[in-house]
């Protein structure tokens, strides 16, 4: 009776371990980095209050986090293809423009696959998908044009760790987000770059 149960109880064990490896769930912090965007000047290309009108569009690096949920959708044993769902937020970030100055939030939602390598102890992955990006823009800056919805398109890669701690990795990656422009004309490539903790249930 005693060996079944221990029986037992190790093939739940390996079974719960099988569920583990079916989804995770990561937690990131890093840096946002964008590129200088030189607009050209005339009619349409500035807001009627921004006398800079012209200049190159420089954005600071910021803060920024990231919450991801994956589901397995497939799994070859060397690798498996994941649905992943996402988010990539920065609580603050300034436009500086000549004197011109607007600050700023945005988030990045972009549904996508993620290609991942099953090795011992290090699995690297490939990501990419597409959604959409939101800009919000705070009354603190020079003006306050309001917010914005864009097209986004991302790709991506990075690696998870294995720790001694059960179902607990670490994660570094990074995303290179394309958006369409919003109406205060921030550079259109964005770089999140991050690390943090994932958990596999």
């Amino acid at each position: 009776m005693k060996r079944t149960l221990v029986t037992l109880f190790c093939s739940l064990l390996l079974s719960g371990c099988g569920f583990a490896q079916a989804a995770d769930f990561a937690v990131l912090a890093g840096g946002i980095f964008t590129t200088d965007k030189t607009p050209s000047a005339g009619v349409g290309t500035c807001t009627t209050s921004n006398p800079f009108c012209g200049q190159t569009i420089h954005t600071p690096a910021r803060i920024s986090y990231e919450g991801a949920l994956a589901v397995r959708m497939l799994n070859a044993h060397i690798a498996s293809l994941h649905l992943e769902l996402p988010v990539v937020g920065t609580p603050t970030r300034t436009i500086e423009q000549g004197g011109f100055r607007q600050d700023y939030s945005t988030v990045f939602f972009t549904p996508g696959v993620r290609l991942r390598a099953s090795l011992p102890f290090f699995s690297p992955f490939a990501a990419v998908g597409g959604g959409f990006a939101r800009f919000s823009a705070s009354s603190s800056g020079t003006s306050n044009p309001g917010s914005s919805t864009v097209a986004a398109f991302q790709v991506g890669g990075g690696f998870d760790l294995s720790t001694h701690i059960p179902l607990l990795g670490f994660r570094a990656e990074a995303r290179v987000f394309h958006t369409g422009t919003p109406n205060f004309n921030v550079g259109q490539n964005q770089v999140f770059a991050g690390a943090g903790l994932v958990l596999r249930f």
